[in-house]
């Protein structure tokens, strides 16, 4: 019964999969407007944003796995999944994230941030005058005194940033343990909205080119970044050439 109630808030919303992992077909309203009913109506949830790179990791890591497709919301965030479904309408994590901080400050809901690198949560927290746990040592072992500080907080959405796969193995192991209604995987958000790192030109994002902006401004993600754009299209290639 709670199942089908949860289904009545993902109108507009259709699951496909790339390599055997779900990625969310809908626009970025239809999202909004189904987490802000899931929020209102107290359906525990969870977003993740599979990317490139995670869907390759999925498929060495069956826990990431389970946990991506497990997500209520896996929201495809990374313009080379266009590859798998062309018309899949691609919808940024950071984007996401400050929608759903004025959907926040909107309907008074509570927001905790959880992680991050150095003292980016804290930066953010305050901008928008949110509680945060920051730190890059907060691992899935989550300390008794967090827990309990999470819990008594009641946060309607608790933000994660621990890195993939971490954050979103965390939250799938955890998002039954702690009072919260929502939790969503941010990877790097923090890092932008805090002005740490740089946004890249819009024109670049318009035609595909972020991952070009990244390796030039922060070349340490090269791996990260060749996955995506070079490993990935080759195992798309090979997977529908075995699984046709």
């Amino acid at each position: 019964m709670e199942k089908n109630k949860k289904n009545d808030y993902k109108k507009g919303l259709v699951i496909k999969q790339i390599m055997g992992i779900n990625v969310l077909s809908a626009s970025a309203g239809d999202v909004l407007t189904s987490i802000e009913q899931n929020i209102t109506h107290s359906n525990k949830f969870y977003v993740v944003t599979p990317n490139p790179e995670l869907v390759l990791s999925a498929a060495k890591d069956p826990i990431l796995k389970k946990a991506l497709n497990s997500a209520d919301f896996p929201v495809p965030d990374g313009v080379g999944l266009k590859l798998a479904i062309p018309n899949l309408n691609i919808i940024k994590g950071r984007e996401l994230f400050l929608e759903l901080i004025k959907l926040a400050q909107k309907n008074n809901w509570k927001v905790f941030l959880l992680g991050g690198l150095d003292n980016e949560s804290e930066i953010v927290a305050k901008k928008f005058g949110f509680e945060f746990a920051g730190g890059a040592k907060i691992t899935s072992n989550l300390s008794k005194d967090l827990v309990n500080r999470i819990n008594k907080f009641k946060p309607d959405l608790l933000f994660v940033a621990f890195g993939n796969p971490k954050q979103e193995i965390f939250i799938y192991e955890n998002i039954n343990k702690l009072n919260v209604k929502g939790m969503m995987a941010v990877g790097g958000t923090f890092r932008y909205i805090a002005g740490l790192s740089k946004l890249p030109p819009k024109w670049m994002e318009k035609i595909g080119l972020e991952w070009l902006w990244r390796l030039i401004t922060e070349p340490f993600r090269f791996k990260r970044i060749w996955n995506a754009v070079v490993v990935f299209p080759l195992q798309l290639f090979w997977y529908k050439l075995t699984n046709s």
